[in-house]
């Protein structure tokens, strides 16, 4: 078959700046994990709890002005173990609307899109690098002008923007929907900060996540280990967790040290790390308690990366 044609052809695509080429490969990757029909699911429940903790606010600014609800809303909070939050409520309502709009907005944060979270990333994460070490297409990025640094970041941005999109985002909709209907001003002022909390409870959640699951991605040449890495590490937390804190009340009983050996499993399991560090972050624990999964999570981060370079740079070292 004869080929024609040939020679130069004019390039209609827009070069990318130097500092925005790690936009290419996090479009491309946005765009493709979105052809999958599980994602796509995903992301359409991950909204649906936030339509609840909707209708939890507006309950609570009927609260405000209604005893009748008060009650049912002092219930509920009980029901949950919120003594200290209902008590406030049963006092006045207006004076604890931060405590429990924080409270609302942490416990989506912590039950819902936690676990949505883990089932998104690990949708997502392990074929990232994997397939690229597989291929050795990682080679074909850095024959272009683009250094280790732009095409983790690349990866990593695929990851930042569905979890913003199931956390940040809803949850953000949800401040400006109780700003809405609430029957006046004052909510912005007695809530101002909580806008700033919801985005630096979203970096906790994302950043050491997305590191860690770029990190396994990176181990292996095969996706399939690097899911398993991922949710493994999980599980396997999860259950430690649960297994030591049964058997710390079962043989201790007494709560002074039952609350100090609680400090010490949580840093067992990771999503108990990360709900450590959120509650502090809404108001709702002292720094002091969240301060060793604080120093846990940065570990775990910065280790996750020095792994990460030393992998991804591995061939160009050779």
């Amino acid at each position: 078959m004869p080929i024609h044609d040939l020679g130069y052809r004019s390039w209609k695509v827009e070069p990318q700046s130097a500092g925005l080429r790690w936009l290419v490969i996090a479009k491309t990757g946005i765009n493709n994990a979105w052809k999958s029909r599980w994602l796509r699911r995903m992301i359409f429940f991950a909204w649906l709890p936030a339509s609840l903790v909707g209708i939890l606010i507006f309950f609570f600014e009927q609260a405000v002005e209604q005893p009748y609800y008060q009650r049912i809303f002092t219930g509920f909070l009980r029901f949950f173990s919120a003594e200290e939050i209902a008590e406030q409520v049963r006092q006045d309502p207006a004076l604890a609307r931060h405590a429990v709009w924080s409270w609302l907005i942490y416990v989506f944060f912590r039950y819902p899109q936690a676990i949505i979270m883990v089932l998104i990333v690990g949708l997502i994460a392990p074929r990232l690098i994997a397939q690229d070490v597989r291929s050795r297409a990682f080679l074909l990025y850095f024959s272009r002008p683009i250094i280790p640094s732009e095409y983790l970041l690349g990866k990593a941005v695929i990851i930042w923007a569905y979890l913003a999109f199931i956390t940040t985002v809803p949850a953000l909709t949800l401040y400006l929907l109780g700003v809405a209907l609430s029957p006046g001003f004052s909510v912005v002022v007695d809530t101002y900060d909580v806008p700033f909390r919801i985005i630096l409870a979203s970096l906790v959640l994302t950043i050491p996540t997305s590191s860690l699951a770029l990190c396994f991605s990176s181990l292996t040449s095969e996706s399939r280990y690097a899911g398993f890495m991922w949710f493994a590490i999980w599980i396997l937390g999860w259950m430690l967790y649960s297994v030591m804190f049964t058997v710390t009340v079962v043989l201790v009983g007494n709560s002074d040290v039952t609350a100090a050996l609680d400090s010490l499993w949580t840093l067992a399991s990771l999503y108990h790390t990360l709900a450590d560090v959120q509650q502090w972050i809404f108001g709702l624990q002292d720094f002091s308690k969240a301060f060793p999964s604080i120093i846990s999570l940065t570990v775990l981060t910065l280790l996750s990366w020095s792994i990460l370079m030393r992998r991804v740079t591995a061939p160009l070292r050779q």
